[in-house]
C-alpha cells in the first residue's frame, strides 16, 4: 500500500478539530496496512464517522482509492442494493452493479456508517466469500458481456468463463458501529470477522472536552458531568455549544439555554435509563439551573424515560 502514514492522520484530525485518544490513529493505519478493513465502535458522537471520511480521503491524497463511496447501512438492504441485480433496458435484462461492486470498479474505498443495522446475510451475500479469500461466479452479465460476472479477491485466479471483476488489494471497507455489538460477531462467520480489524474510538478525556468547548461552549461544559452515566463523544457536546452560541444573541438566562440544550442534545441519549439513573440524571441537570427549569426538567425526564418517579 502507498504512503498514508499515522503522521499525515494526525494531522489531518488536528486540523478538522478531531481529538482521540493515544495509538487510535495509529491503530488504524496498522491495520490497513496489514490488509485488514476496519470496523471503528464506540460512543455516539466519537467522531468515528467524520475519522472513516477523513481516512479515505487520506487515501486518496496517497493515491490509494480513487476516492471513496458513503454509505449508511438500512435494515432493507439485500444483495441488490450492495451486490446488485437485473435491471431491465432497451435490449433487456442487464446487471446493475450495487453499491459494493459499483465502489471496487471505480477503485473507491466503501465507507458504511452504522453497518450493525444490515441484516448480514441478507445485505452482503456474495461479498462475504470475496473477502474471505475465494471468487464467486454471479448469476448476471454485464451489458453487451457473454460470460457471468465473477468477483475475485486480490491473489486468486478468476473463474474459468467469466467476465472477472477484481478487487484491488488496496481495496478497503471501513464501517462503523456506535456500540460494539457482540451480536455482530455471531453473524460474521470466522473466516470474515478476521477480514476486519475492530477499532475501538474512545472518547477523549475531560480536559480535551474543556479545551473544546470555550466561550459560549463552557455553559455546555456544566452537562460533562453526564459522561458519568453515559458515554457521550466530543460531537454532542460541539452541537450543543453551537446552539447556545446562538441561542444567547436572545438574551435569554443561562439555565433556560442549558435546559433547552439538555432537552434537544443531551436527553435522547438517554433513551431506556432506568429510575436511578433517572434520579442522577435530575440531580445533575437540576443544580445547575434555575427553579423555573427545575419544574421543567422534572417533568420532560419522567415523561421521556417513561417513568413516574420524577412526577
Amino acid at each position: 500500500m502507498a504512503d498514508l502514514s499515522a503522521r499525515a492522520l494526525q494531522e489531518a484530525a488536528d486540523a478538522n478539530g478531531l481529538f482521540f485518544r493515544d495509538h487510535t490513529i495509529e491503530q488504524i493505519v496498522a491495520a490497513l496496512d496489514s490488509g485488514k478493513h476496519i470496523v471503528l465502535t464506540g460512543p455516539p458522537g466519537s467522531g468515528k464517522t467524520t475519522l472513516a471520511y477523513l481516512v479515505a480521503e487520506m487515501a486518496k491524497r496517497a493515491m490509494i482509492n480513487t476516492g471513496y463511496l458513503p454509505t449508511t447501512a438500512t435494515s432493507e438492504w439485500t444483495s441488490y442494493e450492495t451486490i446488485g441485480g437485473l435491471q431491465p433496458g432497451a435490449d433487456g435484462l442487464f446487471f446493475r452493479p450495487g453499491l459494493f461492486v459499483e465502489a471496487i470498479i471505480a477503485g473507491q474505498w466503501l465507507v458504511i456508517d452504522e453497518m450493525n443495522r444490515s441484516n448480514f446475510d441478507r445485505a452482503f451475500g456474495q461479498l462475504f466469500t470475496v473477502l474471505s479469500g475465494s471468487s464467486v461466479v454471479l448469476p448476471y452479465k454485464r451489458a453487451g458481456g457473454s460470460q457471468p460476472v465473477s468477483l475475485v479477491p486480490p491473489g486468486v485466479e478468476a473463474p474459468v468463463a467469466t467476465d472477472p471483476i477484481k478487487l484491488p488489494a488496496t481495496w478497503r471497507i471501513i464501517a462503523t458501529m456506535n456500540v460494539f455489538d457482540k451480536n455482530l460477531l455471531f453473524e460474521m462467520s470466522y473466516a470474515l470477522m478476521r477480514r476486519f480489524a475492530f477499532i475501538e474510538v474512545a472518547t477523549p478525556s475531560d480536559e480535551a472536552y474543556c479545551n473544546l468547548l470555550q466561550g459560549p461552549g463552557e455553559l455546555v461544559a456544566r452537562l460533562l458531568p453526564l459522561r458519568q452515566l453515559t458515554d457521550l463523544g466530543p460531537a454532542v457536546y460541539l452541537d450543543a455549544s453551537r446552539y447556545v452560541a446562538r441561542r444567547l444573541l436572545d438574551q435569554v438566562t443561562p439555565s433556560r439555554v442549558l435546559f433547552e440544550v439538555f432537552y434537544s442534545y443531551f436527553l435522547p441519549q438517554f433513551e431506556g435509563a432506568d429510575e436511578r439513573k433517572a434520579d442522577q440524571i435530575f440531580e445533575l441537570v437540576g443544580r445547575q439551573l434555575d427553579q423555573a427549569e427545575q419544574v421543567e426538567l422534572r417533568r420532560v425526564v419522567a415523561t421521556a424515560l417513561g417513568l413516574d418517579l420524577l412526577v
